[in-house]
């Protein structure tokens, strides 16, 4: 990797409390990067500052909601009082959302598109202005293989980082002469606790049936099954992050740990009608999963 890349400078990264986030912030710390980091989880995020500080680099911690511009203006302002220049800019604050399309309240659609959406464009509207008058900056976005292909079962938030690739492209596309660099991370399914925050739609028929303790319960043991089998083969997470680094490092517009997001892209272009049977089998194998941990759930909750 070249460290060269990262040593002496300064990265600022949403959802940094856990998961992708909180890796990157590590393993940016140990190559001498100093840190502006930020989540919604304070008492998890005080615990990657004092890990990233082990490495003698200087680490700010701020909470920050990424759908409160008041909250993404203050992380700015912290940001340059504490550093004179901003050379990384990580959007990594993210929710996932699964399920059958009639299940998704409106309410499910407001939420992700504020976080995915909206999140990264109050973070770059608030930040962009500093790195055209410094004349750099690398944004990288943390989208996700969803982002390349179309997944049955995961429709808002395939929509969201489609989005969010759109959203790159242009501004790779607008500001690159400008000295500003971007990427977009598209993982496959990695072992994250991305899981934690994540939402499984389930029909009103079956919330209505039960109580809401008996609900709580059985879905934690849905989603845990879901989660197993979703990240089934997945690269552990601190590799992932370090293939991801390294790409960042060559100023890759495109970014996964996996050559089959390059295949994909090779695919749609080439071979539409085979893309769309990839398409309908993808769809097909993770509707099996969200119906698979939904029967877990009601198994669960009518033994108890």
């Amino acid at each position: 990797m070249n460290e060269k890349y990262f040593k002496y400078k300064n990265a600022v990264i949403t959802g940094a409390a856990s998961g992708i986030g909180r890796t990157l912030a590590l393993e940016l710390a140990k190559m001498g990067t100093n840190l502006v980091i930020s989540d919604i989880n304070l008492e998890r995020l005080e615990k990657v500052k004092k890990e990233a500080e082990t490495y003698k680099v200087k680490v700010t911690s701020q909470k920050c909601d990424v759908t409160k511009k008041a909250d993404i203006k203050s992380l700015r302002d912290t940001t340059l009082s504490n550093m004179q220049d901003v050379h990384f800019l990580f959007s990594n604050a993210g929710i996932a959302v699964g399920g059958h399309f009639e299940n998704f309240s409106k309410e499910i659609w407001r939420n992700i598109f504020n976080v995915n959406i909206w999140g990264l464009i109050n973070l770059v509207d608030a930040f962009i202005p500093k790195m055209l008058e410094q004349g750099f900056g690398h944004v990288i976005v943390t989208s996700s293989i969803a982002g390349i292909i179309g997944a049955g079962g995961l429709i808002p938030y395939s929509t969201s980082k489609f989005a969010n690739f759109g959203f790159c492209e242009a501004l790779h596309g607008e500001f690159k002469d400008e000295g500003i660099d971007v990427s977009i991370i598209c993982p496959f399914p990695i072992k994250t606790n991305l899981i934690e925050t994540a939402k499984i739609s389930y029909s009103p028929d079956l919330l209505n049936k039960y109580s809401q303790e008996q609900l709580a319960k059985g879905i934690e043991i849905g989603k845990e099954h879901y989660w197993n089998e979703f990240t089934k083969g997945g690269y552990e997470l601190e590799t992932a992050i370090r293939i991801y680094l390294k790409k960042i490092a060559k100023k890759k517009l495109y970014i996964s740990e996996r050559k089959k997001a390059r295949f994909l892209f090779f695919i749609k272009g080439l071979w539409p009608n085979f893309y769309k049977k990839i398409v309908r089998k993808v769809g097909t194998e993770h509707l099996r999963i969200v119906d698979e941990s939904t029967q877990k759930a009601i198994d669960f909750i009518e033994k108890t």
